[in-house]
């Protein structure tokens, strides 16, 4: 039986709270840290479903990973096998990132995972590392991967339409190959990850050369050149909740977010500024306030993850919210547009697609919705985001499968909780 989580009614949002550490960054950071031939460490991650994935594959890869208090120090290195095996979980950056550690060797590498992300396409992947010489054998498109042959130089051609992950691992692994590898990626919708991918490699000692994210160039035969810890910023993704929160019921201190961050989510400001709210910075605390709210138009193309905390921002203010990039949502953890459309429309909430648009009618200045049941779909952002229309219930909202929020944001509802005040009860 699928568990549950009540979450009751909420009035009133207000005072500080950490913001977790970004899976995003800690994923490529630690894929780096396998690749080194030092100690490496990492601080300030927070061991979620996805970075304990990332941690285990290069574990299982021959990395030596010590635990010391908020610390997790790293000695890299890929032990010869005969046959490689990982288990990515439903980690989707993962799944992809270490599929390209396989040009690193010649021997049978196999990549696996489990839940959603078996029914993820995998058609990127299987194109890319045929085109460097792989054999690669698959479920019909999708998982598991059987990747075997002899990597072989050449020119590397990507479409980026659907997901930069698989070239963040390219450019991961580029380095370390022993020839130069030029990428042309056509119609690149993940700029900002990208950038950060760069960011990350260049704070390891790594270098990239690029035209305009279309042609890139890398040269191989580089090693990193890092002695100090790395400190994974905190994650935009997580913190876009706490902005909406903050937005409706009042005002709240996040601590730990970095103003100059790379990750696409930090265009959560942006739909601040356009709702009517108000938020300022305090060294590296943001502080949000509520304000008269109005309805947005914002484009989310290259920020897909903002979907579900925007459209429980929209249900919660008065008048017609729209949405751009639905596109991007297929293949998530779930097929997000259908799963936000069908959940709010539980609640009472008018939410269309319109071409590439959601639009969302939101609720009246005072009106409340009568609670509910509604299921996560297995997605940590569709838990999170349902929720927050607490702060605009009169009654409970009973949410299926919470579990899903240990994916990224495994506190989530204890810190809802925390800045809400109010107690939850677990059923």
């Amino acid at each position: 039986m699928d568990s549950e989580k009540v979450i009751t009614p909420r009035k009133k949002v207000g005072g500080d709270i950490n913001v977790p550490g970004s899976k995003s960054y800690a994923q490529r950071a630690i894929a780096l840290c396998a690749l080194g031939e030092d100690r490496l460490t990492l601080s300030k991650l927070t061991e979620c479903d996805d970075v304990n994935a990332a941690l285990g594959i290069i574990e299982n890869l021959g990395s030596s990973i010590r635990h010391e208090g908020d610390l997790i120090h790293i000695e890299g290195g890929i032990k010869k096998k005969e046959k490689y095996s990982i288990n990515s979980g439903e980690a989707g950056l993962s799944t992809r990132l270490f599929s390209a550690f396989s040009l690193l060797t010649d021997q049978q590498y196999i990549v696996n995972g489990k839940g959603s992300i078996l029914t993820r396409p995998m058609d990127m992947v299987i194109d890319a590392l045929s085109q460097l010489g792989k054999s690669v054998k698959s479920k019909q498109g999708k998982l598991p991967l059987q990747i075997s042959g002899e990597t072989k130089s050449g020119e590397l051609k990507l479409d980026g339409s659907t997901s930069s992950q698989l070239l963040t691992g390219i450019l991961i692994v580029a380095p370390f190959l022993d020839f130069d590898l030029n990428i042309e990626v056509d119609n690149l919708k993940s700029i900002p990850y990208i950038e950060m991918t760069l960011e990350v490699m260049r704070d390891f000692g790594l270098s990239v050369d690029h035209e305009e994210y279309r042609h890139f160039k890398v040269k191989g035969n580089q090693s990193i050149k890092r002695s100090n810890v790395y400190e994974v910023e905190g994650d935009w993704s997580g913190a876009s909740f706490l902005i909406v929160a903050a937005l409706v019921g009042g005002d709240l201190k996040m601590k730990g977010l970095n103003k100059n961050s790379s990750q696409a989510d930090q265009a959560m400001l942006n739909v601040v500024k356009k709702a009517g709210g108000f938020f300022s910075w305090e060294g590296n605390d943001l502080i949000v306030k509520t304000n008269e709210l109005t309805p947005f138009k914002f484009d989310a193309t290259h920020c897909p993850d903002l979907f579900p905390p925007l459209v429980a921002l929209a249900a919660m203010i008065s008048g017609e919210s729209r949405i751009t990039g639905v596109h991007r949502l297929k293949h998530k953890e779930s097929d997000r547009a259908s799963a936000l459309i069908q959940e709010f429309s539980k609640l009472g909430i008018d939410v269309s697609m319109v071409e590439d648009d959601l639009v969302v009618n939101g609720l009246h200045f005072d009106q409340l919705i009568d609670g509910g049941c509604v299921d996560s779909h297995n997605d940590h952002r569709m838990a999170m985001a349902l929720s927050l229309m607490s702060l605009r219930s009169g009654k409970e909202i009973l949410i299926s499968r919470p579990e899903s929020i240990k994916k990224s944001y495994p506190l989530f509802f204890e810190d809802f909780d925390q800045i809400t005040k109010e107690s939850v009860q677990n059923d």
